[in-house]
Formats: structure tokens, sequence, C-alpha cells
């Protein structure tokens, strides 16, 4: 009955990789991918593009604001940070369904932010820098 079940799950489990996989990478069934082929990307949606006003907390818990800015590039966003006016982090983000994700940059160092996007048009993110144990939240409320 064990190994049953053990082929039952694997079965089940093959059948809902195999969806996963062909509404990530798009394409028919037994379709080969290949350099003229790419993988599919959903285009950015213009709902999250836009100035942001934004407040945050560091992983050691004090506060900071920013402002934001998300544009269209291609199939993804630009995002810049700005604090006191000058731009302090850039980024490049990806949509998919109501999570925004992006990866961001300066001189010192690298992280990565997940929001959710709200029926308000906010986001509210989590996000952990370089080296990081503790990730810090940050709140974008559109101007």
């Amino acid at each position: 009955m064990k190994k049953v079940i053990c082929v039952l799950a694997a079965a089940a489990l093959a059948v809902a990789l195999a969806g996963c996989c062909k509404s990530i990478f798009g394409g028919k069934k037994g379709e080969t991918r290949g350099p003229d082929k790419p993988l599919a990307t959903e285009a950015p949606a213009a709902g999250v593009a836009g100035k942001y006003a934004g407040a945050g907390t560091n992983p050691d818990g004090s506060a900071y604001k920013c402002d934001v800015e998300v544009a269209p590039a291609g199939k993804v966003y630009k995002v810049v940070w700005f604090f006191d006016g000058q731009p302090g982090y850039e980024g490049t983000g990806i949509l998919k369904g109501n999570t925004f994700v992006v990866g961001f940059a300066n001189q010192q160092g690298y992280g990565v932010v997940a929001y959710a996007v709200n029926a308000d048009g906010s986001l509210d993110g989590t996000w952990a820098g370089k080296g990081a144990t503790k990730a810090g939240t940050e709140k974008l409320t559109r101007k």
C-alpha cells in the first residue's frame, strides 16, 4: 500500500509540474525550447508603473523615508529609490500576478524586495540586503 501511495504521489507531482512549467514557460505540449524560442514572459501592467512615497523599517528597526519611481522597461520594470532627492538604489522588477519582485543594487551592495500589490495601488514590501540575517519592510503609496 505504501508503494502505491508513493507512485500515485509521484505521478500527481509530475502532472502538477508539467502544468506549472507549461504556464511559466509557455508553449505547447511536447514543444522544445531553444535560442529561437525564448521563455515566455508577462508584459508589464501599467498599473504598477508610477511615482511612490515610501516609508520603511530597516532590519535594525530604524525608520526611513524615500521616493520611488517605477517605469516599464520592455517586459520588466526599472525601479529607482531616491533618498533626499538623490538616487540611492536602482533595480529591475518583474510583476507576476499580485507580486512585484525587484532586485536592487548600489555601490555599497545589493538586495531583493518582494511587494504585494494592493487593490488601492499601494505596494507592501519585505526586503533584505547583502549579508542580511533579518528583513526590513517598505510601504509604497502612490503620489
